[in-house]
């Protein structure tokens, strides 16, 4: 395979991406950009805003949101992110396996892993966390050196040609910001060090600058929240309630050791580029014992395992992101070295055979994909009107807790009723509605999942206490009550919030129903 022809491949997978930018913002994403329209506010996440996230993604939202105020900025950091993790992985395959094995990679990648494989068109997948770990480990393997050192014919000597000092920090900062996305992409720091280790060769004096570049950007946030009074609300968004979340999804630790052997082997059945990498990761096993170099992509998907296991079982389609470029550089790499000594016929067989695997995951995946293409692609042309357009992603079946359509209409709901100056409560999860209105949450607690759980309800700031004592404070000029978002898992939010004697009793003292959108009970503060 040529690399124009691989280059050409690449450039019409990116083009098949282009009709998403059309797409909203999924429901995490509306935390995220609310959070980001707060910090660009002068507010501080978890003590004015608290998601469970780590800051760095709201931090990422908030430089979105001053580019721009449209959906788009989601779909397009998605779409810049995948370009750029598909430049770095063929510059990493090359040094691994030569030009072929860094294009074939890079072509894997942008085909196998686009969101719009996913249910909705990919709308909740774009624009992750995972999305830019994904990225920031891509580019630290990239940066540190060894790729552009390493001969994909042979061993190099422990010293020779190794990566200078900017370069290994340069790599530890990366690194730095994955884990100020989500925590467990720490780990990604030891795919790093073992790369150099089997590759230029790693002295005590490489792995500090790695570690010295990998505390910058959380001792930066650490001096944020800790200058802003939130230090304890940071622990316990990002790392008490996580903590929770994650072992509501295990019996025991040996429930999820199981889990972390059992699910590769099922996401391979029904995902082709975990079926492909997973080939791809048994080839460079073996040939590891040869050239111990093309064992990175391998502890790379494993290190991408055990992140994914540490998120809890729940298997969420986000948590599985961060291993794509991982699993499509084992491809490419392994691939290359497998067909590499095969006879053409053989290669063709070989070829035949894994497609045909390919095509068959999941559940008619590619024509799953050109459907939903096809879709943005008509809106568009201008075939589709708006509404037309959003009621695709969420709210046609009974078990969906999140509706685009529903967001935009809630946003201008609450937007036409209320001014600048007013306050509002979205009770649910449909965050998105805030940043289309343009108007602050009444309580921090801008979504309704940690009030439902009682979450650190010792802390009178927290659970119903903590709610209360924040719309008493703020008086919104309307609350929003969301009918159904978490059932089964735990009870829907209008329910729950209804049950509260304190908190129905304050709503019905002070507000009134007034008509609203399907889906929602919308009170309006009386004497408005």
């Amino acid at each position: 395979m040529s690399t124009r022809l691989l280059l050409a491949l690449i450039a019409a997978l990116l083009i098949v991406r282009l009709p998403s930018l059309v797409q909203p913002m999924g429901p995490d994403q509306g935390l995220y950009a609310y959070v980001g329209e707060r910090i660009l506010h002068g507010d501080l996440a978890y003590r004015d805003a608290w998601d469970q996230k780590p800051p760095g993604i709201h931090y990422l939202y908030a430089a979105l949101r001053a580019i721009s105020h449209s959906d788009v900025t989601v779909p397009a950091a998605d779409l810049a992110a995948a370009a750029l993790i598909a430049l770095l992985l063929w510059r990493i395959g090359a040094g691994l396996g030569g030009p072929v094995a860094g294009g074939l990679s890079a072509a894997l990648f942008l085909l196998l892993s686009d969101p719009s494989f996913a249910r909705y068109g990919g709308v909740r997948v774009r624009a992750q966390c995972e999305t830019f770990i994904g990225l920031a480990v891509t580019a630290a393997l990239a940066v540190s050196g060894w790729s552009r050192r390493y001969d994909a014919g042979a061993k190099v000597s422990a010293r020779t040609g190794g990566p200078g000092a900017a370069a290994l920090i340069l790599a530890g900062l990366l690194i730095g910001v994955a884990f100020a996305l989500k925590y467990n992409a720490g780990l990604y720091g030891l795919v790093v060090l073992m790369a150099l280790a089997v590759t230029t060769g790693l002295t005590l004096a490489d792995a500090a600058l790695v570690v010295s570049g990998s505390l910058m950007v959380p001792a930066a946030l650490f001096v944020v929240f800790w200058h802003g009074g939130a230090l304890n609300d940071l622990y316990q968004a990002t790392i008490a309630y996580n903590v929770r979340y994650s072992g509501e999804t295990y019996a025991s630790r040996w429930d999820m050791l199981a889990y972390l052997v059992r699910f590769p082997i099922d996401h391979a059945r029904v995902d082709a580029l975990w079926f492909i990498g997973g080939i791809g990761c048994l080839v460079l096993v073996a040939a590891g014992l040869a050239r111990r170099a093309v064992w990175i992509p391998v502890a790379w998907v494993a290190a991408a395992c055990l992140s994914i296991a540490i998120n809890g079982s729940r298997g969420l389609p986000q948590y599985f992101l961060q291993a794509a470029p991982a699993l499509a550089l084992a491809a490419g790499v392994g691939l290359t070295i497998a067909f590499a000594p095969l006879p053409r016929w053989a290669q063709w067989l070989a070829a035949i055979a894994i497609a045909v695997g390919v095509w068959r995951a999941g559940t008619d995946p590619f024509p799953k994909l050109a459907d939903n293409v096809w879709h943005d692609t008509q809106y568009v042309l201008g075939r589709m009107d708006r509404r037309t357009h959003l009621a695709r992603y969420g709210g046609a079946r009974d078990i969906d807790k999140f509706s685009a359509l529903d967001n935009a209409d809630l946003g201008a709901f609450l937007a036409s009723g209320t001014t600048s100056a007013d306050t509002v409560y979205v009770f649910g999860f449909s965050a998105a509605a805030y940043v289309y209105a343009d108007r602050r949450s009444a309580s921090r607690f801008f979504w309704s999942r940690p009030v439902i759980l009682d979450f650190n309800r010792e802390d009178p700031r927290y659970g119903v206490a903590g709610l209360l004592a924040d719309l008493q404070r703020a008086q919104p000029a309307y609350v929003v009550l969301q009918r159904h978002d978490w059932a089964p898992d735990v009870e829907d939010s209008a329910p729950f919030f209804l049950a509260q004697p304190a908190l129905a009793g304050w709503l019905r003292a002070g507000y009134h129903e007034v008509p609203s959108i399907d889906g929602f009970e919308a009170w309006q503060r009386n004497l408005r």
